[in-house]
Protein backbone atom coordinates (compact mmCIF):
# COMPACT_ATOMS: atom_id res chain seq x y z
CA UNK A 1 0.00 0.00 0.00
CA UNK A 2 1.20 3.44 -1.42
CA UNK A 3 0.82 6.17 1.07
CA UNK A 4 1.30 10.06 1.14
CA UNK A 5 3.89 12.00 2.40
CA UNK A 6 3.65 12.62 5.70
CA UNK A 7 0.55 10.08 6.28
CA UNK A 8 0.22 7.94 9.02
CA UNK A 9 -2.04 4.96 9.60
CA UNK A 10 -4.12 5.66 12.45
CA UNK A 11 -6.70 2.22 12.89
CA UNK A 12 -6.99 -0.49 10.61
CA UNK A 13 -10.45 -2.24 10.87
CA UNK A 14 -11.28 -5.72 9.59
CA UNK A 15 -14.58 -6.18 8.61
CA UNK A 16 -16.86 -8.99 10.08
CA UNK A 17 -17.99 -11.31 7.55
CA UNK A 18 -21.65 -10.69 8.54
CA UNK A 19 -24.48 -8.00 7.62
CA UNK A 20 -25.72 -5.22 9.27
CA UNK A 21 -29.39 -4.53 8.84
CA UNK A 22 -30.87 -0.80 9.38
CA UNK A 23 -33.82 0.00 8.24
CA UNK A 24 -33.00 0.96 4.57
CA UNK A 25 -31.71 -2.25 4.36
CA UNK A 26 -34.76 -4.53 5.75
CA UNK A 27 -36.77 -2.51 3.55
CA UNK A 28 -34.84 -3.33 0.27
CA UNK A 29 -34.87 -6.90 1.26
CA UNK A 30 -38.69 -7.01 1.36
CA UNK A 31 -38.88 -5.26 -1.60
CA UNK A 32 -36.39 -7.09 -3.31
CA UNK A 33 -38.68 -10.63 -2.28
CA UNK A 34 -41.36 -8.52 -3.65
CA UNK A 35 -39.42 -7.94 -7.01
CA UNK A 36 -38.58 -11.64 -7.63
CA UNK A 37 -42.26 -12.84 -7.45
CA UNK A 38 -43.15 -10.59 -9.27
CA UNK A 39 -40.63 -11.04 -12.27
CA UNK A 40 -40.95 -15.43 -11.71
CA UNK A 41 -45.34 -14.81 -12.37
CA UNK A 42 -44.48 -12.54 -15.42
CA UNK A 43 -41.55 -14.76 -16.56
CA UNK A 44 -43.86 -18.20 -16.43
CA UNK A 45 -46.83 -15.82 -17.97
CA UNK A 46 -44.44 -14.93 -20.86
CA UNK A 47 -43.15 -18.21 -21.64
CA UNK A 48 -46.39 -19.44 -21.85
CA UNK A 49 -47.52 -17.30 -24.57
CA UNK A 50 -45.21 -18.14 -27.16
CA UNK A 51 -44.23 -14.51 -27.83
CA UNK A 52 -40.34 -14.27 -27.65
CA UNK A 53 -40.53 -10.51 -27.75
CA UNK A 54 -41.64 -10.83 -24.47
CA UNK A 55 -39.86 -13.96 -23.38
CA UNK A 56 -36.58 -12.07 -23.55
CA UNK A 57 -37.96 -8.77 -21.90
CA UNK A 58 -39.34 -11.27 -18.99
CA UNK A 59 -35.72 -12.82 -18.79
CA UNK A 60 -34.13 -9.68 -18.34
CA UNK A 61 -36.44 -8.74 -15.92
CA UNK A 62 -36.29 -12.19 -14.11
CA UNK A 63 -32.29 -11.33 -14.08
CA UNK A 64 -32.36 -8.18 -12.40
CA UNK A 65 -34.89 -8.99 -9.55
CA UNK A 66 -32.52 -12.18 -9.24
CA UNK A 67 -29.26 -9.84 -8.88
CA UNK A 68 -30.54 -7.68 -6.49
CA UNK A 69 -32.50 -10.36 -4.38
CA UNK A 70 -29.83 -12.48 -3.78
CA UNK A 71 -26.51 -12.34 -5.90
CA UNK A 72 -26.28 -8.52 -4.34
CA UNK A 73 -25.53 -10.44 -1.42
CA UNK A 74 -22.69 -12.62 -2.69
CA UNK A 75 -20.95 -9.50 -4.34
CA UNK A 76 -21.21 -7.61 -0.66
CA UNK A 77 -19.69 -10.86 1.13
CA UNK A 78 -17.03 -11.24 -1.42
CA UNK A 79 -15.84 -7.26 -0.68
CA UNK A 80 -15.75 -7.93 3.17
CA UNK A 81 -14.13 -11.13 2.25
CA UNK A 82 -11.34 -9.29 0.67
CA UNK A 83 -11.17 -6.14 1.99
CA UNK A 84 -10.45 -4.18 4.66
CA UNK A 85 -10.53 -0.41 6.19
CA UNK A 86 -7.61 1.89 7.08
CA UNK A 87 -7.92 5.74 8.50
CA UNK A 88 -5.07 7.85 8.30
CA UNK A 89 -4.75 11.38 9.20
CA UNK A 90 -4.97 12.29 5.26
CA UNK A 91 -8.02 10.34 4.40
CA UNK A 92 -10.08 7.36 4.92
CA UNK A 93 -9.40 4.18 2.47
CA UNK A 94 -10.62 0.66 1.11
CA UNK A 95 -7.70 -1.55 0.48
CA UNK A 96 -7.74 -4.99 -0.79
CA UNK A 97 -6.23 -7.80 1.80
CA UNK A 98 -4.62 -9.53 -0.97
CA UNK A 99 -2.01 -6.65 -2.65
CA UNK A 100 -2.16 -4.03 -0.47
CA UNK A 101 -3.93 -2.04 -3.75
CA UNK A 102 -6.09 1.11 -2.23
CA UNK A 103 -9.65 0.17 -3.89
CA UNK A 104 -10.97 3.79 -2.72
CA UNK A 105 -10.14 6.75 -0.52
CA UNK A 106 -11.89 10.10 0.06
CA UNK A 107 -9.42 12.95 2.02
CA UNK A 108 -10.40 14.00 4.98
CA UNK A 109 -10.86 17.12 4.34
CA UNK A 110 -13.68 16.10 1.55
CA UNK A 111 -15.70 14.69 4.16
CA UNK A 112 -18.90 17.03 5.42
CA UNK A 113 -20.32 14.23 7.44
CA UNK A 114 -19.98 10.64 9.64
CA UNK A 115 -22.57 9.11 9.90
CA UNK A 116 -22.59 5.17 12.48
CA UNK A 117 -25.08 3.60 12.09
CA UNK A 118 -25.13 1.03 14.77
CA UNK A 119 -26.93 -1.63 17.12
CA UNK A 120 -26.68 -1.99 21.01
CA UNK A 121 -23.49 -3.71 20.51
CA UNK A 122 -21.68 -0.99 18.66
CA UNK A 123 -21.85 -3.24 15.32
CA UNK A 124 -22.68 -1.39 12.12
CA UNK A 125 -22.27 0.78 9.31
CA UNK A 126 -19.90 3.94 9.10
CA UNK A 127 -20.64 6.14 6.34
CA UNK A 128 -18.75 8.71 5.02
CA UNK A 129 -21.31 11.36 3.22
CA UNK A 130 -24.74 11.69 3.37
CA UNK A 131 -26.46 8.20 3.59
CA UNK A 132 -28.31 6.89 0.33
CA UNK A 133 -32.17 6.78 1.24
CA UNK A 134 -34.63 3.95 0.10
CA UNK A 135 -36.66 6.21 -1.97
CA UNK A 136 -33.65 8.06 -3.95
CA UNK A 137 -34.28 11.85 -3.74
CA UNK A 138 -36.05 14.15 -6.76
CA UNK A 139 -33.08 15.09 -8.70
CA UNK A 140 -31.26 11.93 -9.45
CA UNK A 141 -31.36 10.46 -12.85
CA UNK A 142 -33.73 7.45 -11.67
CA UNK A 143 -37.50 8.35 -11.41
CA UNK A 144 -40.26 6.15 -11.60
CA UNK A 145 -42.98 8.19 -13.24
CA UNK A 146 -41.66 11.64 -12.39
CA UNK A 147 -41.68 10.32 -8.39
CA UNK A 148 -39.27 8.70 -6.60
CA UNK A 149 -38.55 4.83 -7.31
CA UNK A 150 -36.94 2.48 -4.82
CA UNK A 151 -33.40 2.90 -5.04
CA UNK A 152 -30.66 0.01 -4.61
CA UNK A 153 -27.51 1.84 -4.59
CA UNK A 154 -25.22 1.20 -2.12
CA UNK A 155 -23.18 4.29 -0.08
CA UNK A 156 -20.12 5.03 -1.96
CA UNK A 157 -17.71 5.86 0.72
CA UNK A 158 -18.78 3.24 3.21
CA UNK A 159 -17.10 0.41 6.21
CA UNK A 160 -19.29 -2.09 6.24
CA UNK A 161 -20.08 -4.56 8.99
CA UNK A 162 -17.46 -2.95 11.35
CA UNK A 163 -17.40 -4.39 15.16
CA UNK A 164 -17.05 -1.89 18.08
CA UNK A 165 -17.36 1.50 16.33
CA UNK A 166 -17.77 2.89 19.79
CA UNK A 167 -13.77 2.66 19.76
CA UNK A 168 -13.62 3.96 16.25
CA UNK A 169 -15.66 7.30 16.82
CA UNK A 170 -12.70 9.02 18.97
CA UNK A 171 -10.22 8.53 16.37
CA UNK A 172 -12.77 10.50 13.91
CA UNK A 173 -13.43 12.82 16.43
CA UNK A 174 -9.18 13.23 16.97
CA UNK A 175 -9.62 14.51 13.04
CA UNK A 176 -12.30 17.14 13.53
CA UNK A 177 -14.73 15.21 12.36
CA UNK A 178 -18.35 15.15 13.79
CA UNK A 179 -20.01 11.87 13.59
CA UNK A 180 -23.99 11.06 14.16
CA UNK A 181 -24.99 8.07 15.73
CA UNK A 182 -27.65 6.13 14.63
CA UNK A 183 -28.82 2.83 16.75
CA UNK A 184 -30.77 0.74 15.23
Amino acid sequence: MTLNNNEIILKEILPKKSFFFNMTEKLRTAFSVFYLAIAVFLITSILNSGFWLFSIIGIGVFCSALYITIFRWIVKYWRLKNNYYIITNQRIAIVEKANGKILKYKNLHEIDQVNAEMNTKHFGNIIFGEPENIFGRNDEKFSFFGKRGVNFAEDKYAFISVENINEIIPVFNELGLKVNKTFY
